[in-house]
């Protein structure tokens, strides 16, 4: 664990909030309507105090990606990696991606933006990282092919509609007023879902 002086903790504390304000500005008003002043009245920070933080509005959103993607990543990934079997990891896969969603849904406004739009920042490198992700889930299915436990498909495929289905409940999610535990829907996904790929008895 570091040991952090009271004044680096600070200054983590005071970008932890200015990326939190920005994220759920960005997320509502998207990336071009929002003003480096408006985030830092927001954040309640003189605006020259925000420029000490960040080069520019550019710079802001490309951390705020950038960690979030990460952090959902890091969620997943060790989701996965406390089962062994390939029908149990893919469970893992999908109850894990949608709960870090459910509890983020600003960022999955900037999440569907930044993977399916042109990246605002002019780099790939996010969507390079969720690739690796969907990587392992594709070797996960071409290892539950072999034993016979999913479908005879192609694997890619099989991860990519993974991962599209798994997003598309996601973003209904976006339009919905009541703050309901998404329980049952993820449930719900985790049998429908897989109930597509098992191979039969």
């Amino acid at each position: 664990m570091e040991n952090l002086s009271r004044k680096e903790r600070e200054r983590r504390e005071r970008i932890r909030h200015i990326l939190n304000v920005a994220g759920s500005l960005f997320a509502r008003r998207g990336f071009f309507k929002v003003s480096m002043k408006d985030i830092a009245e927001r954040a309640e920070f003189a605006l020259g105090t925000l420029y000490g933080f960040f080069k520019g509005k550019r710079q802001l959103y490309h951390q705020l990606i950038q960690e979030k993607i990460d952090e959902q990543i890091r969620v997943i990934s060790e989701q996965m990696a406390s089962e062994t079997s390939p029908v149990g990891i893919v469970k893992k896969f999908i109850e894990a991606k949608l709960r870090f969603f459910y509890d983020n849904l600003d960022f999955v406004r900037l999440y569907f933006a930044e993977m399916h739009g042109p990246p605002v920042y002019g780099e790939n490198a996010h969507r390079r990282k969720y690739q690796e992700l969907l990587a392992k889930i594709t070797s996960v299915f071409e290892e539950g092919i072999k034993k016979g436990e999913f479908i005879n498909a192609p694997a890619e495929l099989l991860a990519a509609m993974l991962d599209g289905q798994t997003s598309a409940l996601a973003f209904s999610w976006l339009e919905k007023t009541s703050s309901e535990s998404p329980e049952m829907e993820i449930e719900l996904a985790k049998r429908v879902l897989l109930t597509g790929v098992l191979a039969k008895e």
